[in-house]
């Protein structure tokens, strides 16, 4: 049983899920949430938020593995420094846990759950729901979570199975 969590980084708000793989492949998922950041505070306070809310994630429920989406250049450089920042606070808790990290494309991911590489939120969130049976998730960043961690599922489902 491999458990791993996925990781939608953002400053705003960034997602995560936790899910079990066991070795025939079976996706069970544990939990899912958001971390949000309050735009009043100042950079350092939401990267700080941020760290704090994802230590006790990973100390909560333990995984193994990590899956995280790759950075992206945004139209906007600011967003896509913004980003980056958080993405670094992400990449850091995960290493000071001791996770391996597995980091994905944003196509690649969607691809692999859709079958679409372009397809946009509410087909990525319509389908994590048909993978994970009787999932009630709301918030968009915890569905791209989940979507990047059954990613990584499938990546090691198809390991299992070689």
């Amino acid at each position: 049983m491999v458990k791993i969590i996925g990781l939608d980084p953002g400053i705003s708000k960034t997602g995560w899920a936790i899910i079990n793989l066991s070795e025939k492949s079976n996706i069970e998922f544990l939990e899912s949430g958001t971390i949000s950041t309050d735009s009043k505070l100042s950079i350092g306070e939401r990267l700080h938020i941020i760290f704090g809310q994802l230590k006790k994630v990973i100390s909560l429920y333990s995984p193994s593995e990590a899956a995280v989406e790759k950075v992206f250049v945004n139209k906007n450089p600011k967003s896509s420094l913004t980003l980056g920042y958080a993405r670094g606070i992400v990449i850091l808790s995960l290493e000071i846990a001791g996770l391996t990290i597995n980091e994905y494309d944003a196509n690649y991911i969607k691809k692999s759950i859709t079958g679409n590489g372009h397809a946009d939120k509410d087909q990525v969130i319509f389908m994590v729901k048909q993978i994970v049976k009787n999932l009630d998730i709301k918030c968009h960043h915890a569905a791209d979570a989940l979507a990047i961690a059954i990613c990584h599922a499938h990546m090691k489902g198809s390991c299992f199975m070689g």
